[in-house]
């Protein structure tokens, strides 16, 4: 199990681009200090050299997010189309279509025409839906146009919550089952509370709530509806500002501060607890767009330059500072290969942690 989240510390948030040039390592994580460094995206793909000039778009373009309103999918994903609506000259309308950790959105794109007009909010579920046996889609059933930025975990309560630290929350779930809400079964942010709980083995196994997105969870631990929240920290970002929600730790790569409306908010780090943890940080998913893998190259190259450019344009690199999100962008068969990377290890990581009974042997998918 440590070699496979050992290869998440080299690959998974590409900690490297954000920490190569000397900076600050608190600064990949989007605080209110230096800028997040920007990773170029890989502008090849597939059929580039070849494929002739698409008379493309000629309508406006659908764009589904298999989450709900107001989570890490849907805010990268309506900002990149704001931005793409620039470059392409229409509209692009968002659909938020949640469920079965995003299975269902990603399959009604998958059953749509493969002509560029239904593009995917590509989520870091797609590396896990098929393991948890929730589809039959994986990275292969798509074209990645650009994976724009990735999202650290952070578990959260509501600010009057008992639980004033991790080591509380840890102690509680020795004594008593909690109920904790995630994302969806088998979502980047219920690895991260995994990765605590196998640190913590005598902790009874929590219940978790399916919400159908991180701002889902977030909004539950508001309202007390669950005793914490396991999300990713952009997704509640602005309950902790408020100071309506507190973060007991963060799985970033460290501790950060962030402002708040009554000053300077301390986030602290998961790793000043279980510092055998670093060599696994950052920890969380990715979001991205894609179409099907079968979209004509020329129609596909125009959207993925487009969603190049929404990635490279000032108000997304804002965006990212502002909601503490760590840029990627990695897109064309450079993307694809990321998804495909990520797919072997966090279906692997699914099934040693015991959160699905299929072993990805079973659809050739080598151990990490």
């Amino acid at each position: 199990m440590k070699k496979i989240l050992s290869v998440i510390l080299a690959s998974l948030m590409l900690l490297a681009c954000l920490t190569a040039c000397g900076g600050d390592p608190a600064a990949g994580d989007g605080t209110s200090g230096d800028k997040p460094q920007t990773t170029a995206p890989d502008t090849g793909a597939p059929d580039s050299g070849t494929a002739a000039k698409a008379d493309f778009p000629t309508r406006d373009i659908n764009m589904i997010v298999p989450f709900g309103a107001g989570g890490a999918t849907d805010l990268i994903c309506r900002t990149l189309a704001a931005e793409m609506e620039k470059e392409l000259g229409v509209s692009i309308a968002v659909t938020n279509m949640p469920g079965s950790a995003s299975a269902v959105g990603t399959e009604y794109v998958n059953e749509a025409a493969h002509d560029g007009y239904t593009i995917l909010g590509y989520p870091t579920d797609i590396t896990s839906i098929k393991v948890m046996g929730q589809s039959d889609l994986t990275w292969e059933d798509w074209n990645t146009l650009v994976i724009a930025a990735a999202i650290p975990t952070c578990i959260a309560v509501r600010k009057d919550s008992p639980y004033q630290t991790i080591e509380d929350l840890v102690a509680a779930m020795k004594a008593e089952q909690l109920a904790i809400a995630t994302s969806d079964s088998g979502c980047a942010f219920t690895r991260g509370l995994g990765l605590i709980l196998q640190e913590e083995p005598d902790c009874v196994q929590p219940e978790l709530i399916p919400s159908g997105g991180g701002a889902n969870a977030a909004l539950s631990a508001v309202k007390g509806d669950v005793d914490a929240a396991a999300c990713g920290l952009p997704e509640c970002i602005e309950y902790v500002r408020s100071g309506d929600l507190r973060v007991l730790t963060y799985m970033g790569s460290s501790a950060i501060t962030v402002e708040g409306t009554e000053g300077d908010i301390d986030i602290p780090w998961v790793c000043d607890v279980y510092p055998q943890l670093e060599e696994n940080m950052p920890f969380g998913g990715w979001v991205g767009m894609a179409v099907a893998a079968d979209t004509d190259p020329a129609v596909y190259e125009i959207l993925k330059d487009a969603a190049v450019k929404a990635f490279e344009s000032e108000n997304f690199q804002n965006f990212m500072e502002q909601k503490t999100m760590v840029p990627l962008g990695k897109s064309g068969q450079d993307g694809n290969d990321w998804a495909e990377m990520t797919t072997y290890i966090n279906s692997w990581m699914l099934y040693d942690m015991g959160f699905t009974a299929t072993s990805p042997e079973e659809f050739g998918w080598a151990h990490p």
